[in-house]
């Protein structure tokens, strides 16, 4: 859980540092960071299911980690709409629905190759998400 909290922590701050110094250009990573952030509570909801099957952690349990993951994804979720709409302010392109689906395969490699990156910068153990009575 430490590193899915480190990964949002380090979103909000790469989102308002963008913000405050109108940088879209940093703010073209706050995405690749999102979908980590998105891939990370998705394996902390594994981990906990698998200690689940083990016994060693109740249902009730899931219930509180399940509202945190939900309230750090929606604040990594507002990062990335406040980032695609700087950048497509910038751009002169307010159609932010459209923003990912214009990529270049240039833009898509770019991103994937962050998106790996940023996957080797948080990693997610097996008690990740571990939540204790």
């Amino acid at each position: 859980m430490a590193t899915l909290c480190k990964a949002v922590n380090d979103i909000c701050n790469l989102t308002v540092e963008s913000f405050c110094n109108d940088d879209d250009i940093s703010a073209t990573h706050v995405e690749p960071l999102e979908e980590v952030i998105d891939t990370l509570s998705k394996k902390v909801k594994e981990n906990h299911i698998k200690r689940l099957q083990k016994g060693k952690c109740t249902i009730e349990m899931g219930f509180i980690l399940e509202d945190i993951l939900t309230g750090l994804e929606r604040v990594s979720d507002h990062c990335s709409n406040i980032a695609v709409e700087m950048i497509t302010i910038y751009d002169n392109d307010y159609n932010t629905h459209e923003y990912f689906n214009n990529f270049s395969s240039e833009e898509r490699a770019s991103f994937n190759e962050e998106y790996e990156e940023l996957l080797k910068r948080y990693p997610i153990g097996k008690h990740d998400g571990m939540v204790t009575e």
